[in-house]
């Protein structure tokens, strides 16, 4: 019953495209139903699996290489695989609220991200390499540990926004991070008073 309740809307949405073909894509909120969508000939390109208590990125995900948009937030996820870097027509990536303790290099291989969002994890610093993300327009990053800020990130020519809220940050990092990006909105906490160790 549940299934074909499912297809009846899907085929119900197919239909809206065609009639509206300037509507966004359906979101997929399981791995389930993006599985049926797929099985009936629909492509997956968004997928939001918040909140789903995942330890790991579930990888039945890599077969869906039309992936524009995927979001992982608020689950237990300690680490972002390798294999995700095959996900070539992502856009947005978001793994926001999990237990990241440092940066997924993997998604630097992304050429065509727009929006990342990462915010509170655990993750200590920025790549340098952070530049390989020539589209990127927004780095959200609220709420981690980072004590990094690579110069590589005013190579990023089309970065409009870094969320940095709730990071720790001195007045004088504060300062020389709005001379190395001055045309970019930065979210930043008041400065502490900060001693870190070297």
């Amino acid at each position: 019953m549940k299934r074909t309740l499912f297809l009846g809307v899907m085929f119900g949405l197919f239909n809206i495209a065609i009639c509206f073909p300037q509507m966004p894509a359906p979101i997929y909120e399981s791995i389930e139903e993006a599985q049926i969508a797929s099985a009936n000939g629909f492509q997956i390109t968004r997928l939001d699996l918040t909140k789903q208590k995942l330890k790991t990125v579930p990888e039945e995900i890599k077969a869906y290489k039309e992936l524009v948009e995927l979001r992982l937030d608020k689950n237990r996820i300690v680490a972002i695989p390798a294999w995700i870097s095959q996900l070539s027509k992502l856009e947005l990536f978001s793994a926001e609220r999990n237990k990241l303790d440092e940066f997924p290099l993997a998604i630097l291989a992304l050429e065509n991200l727009r929006l990342v969002y990462l915010g509170d994890n655990l993750i200590p610093d920025i790549p340098i390499d952070i530049d390989h993300l020539g589209d990127l327009e927004w780095l959200g990053l609220w709420s981690n540990l980072i004590r990094n800020f690579p110069a590589s990130l005013s190579n990023i020519q089309n970065l409009q926004t870094l969320d940095l809220l709730h990071n720790d940050m001195t007045y004088l990092e504060q300062t020389w991070l709005r001379e190395l990006l001055p045309d970019v909105t930065l979210e930043l906490s008041e400065p502490c008073n900060c001693l870190f160790d070297e």
